[in-house]
């Protein structure tokens, strides 16, 4: 992935020599969370009271087994290094589940128009699969993860209450939370 440099000039005498130097145009935050750091992006879930079990995916790579606000969630971890498994770029929240209540393709369409970061997928055998990408790179502020988990659950939330009976909606949590 590319750097984004901004040009810093300095002159050592004036109208004679001038080198252009490059620094980072941002640095990776100390406490930040990325996904190159999968024990932050579960210590992140687990400060906002998020049950997390960081563990390894069939391939290698690292995965959390979570519960946001009720939902049985996966955050899988993409752009890692084929044979480390390690230096991953991107993470994406993954919860699937059949529905109580008619959802279709349409159905589905209409929720991503109002959830951006989303992606609903419905299955030949009805069940309904939402996904939320986020690229970290070198590391995101921990209250910007926070908004985004928040983002998801709210989302879920949303979704639950289209596709579940009352009496059998996963239990939600508030968006005080």
């Amino acid at each position: 992935m590319k750097s984004v440099f901004a040009p810093i000039a300095v002159c050592l005498m004036p109208l004679v020599f001038c080198a252009g130097l490059s620094a980072p145009a941002y640095a990776a935050a100390d406490d930040g969370v990325a996904a190159a750091d999968p024990a932050s992006v579960a210590a992140a879930l687990k400060s906002a009271g998020h049950d997390a079990v960081l563990t390894h995916d069939d391939s290698g790579d690292p995965l959390i087994k979570a519960n946001i606000g009720g939902w049985a969630t996966q955050i899988v971890f993409y752009d890692c290094n084929e044979i480390t498994h390690a230096a991953c770029q991107s993470l994406q929240f993954s919860a699937n589940f059949i529905p109580d209540k008619p959802f279709d393709a349409a159905d589905a369409a209409a929720f991503v128009r109002d959830n951006r970061f989303g992606a609903v997928t419905v299955n030949p055998d009805r069940s309904v699969n939402v996904t939320w990408d986020v690229i970290t790179g070198r590391g995101i502020d921990p209250s910007v993860f926070a908004l985004v988990v928040k983002s998801y659950r709210l989302a879920l939330d949303t979704i639950g209450a289209e596709v579940f009976s009352p009496a059998n909606r996963p239990h939600l949590a508030s968006a005080a939370r």
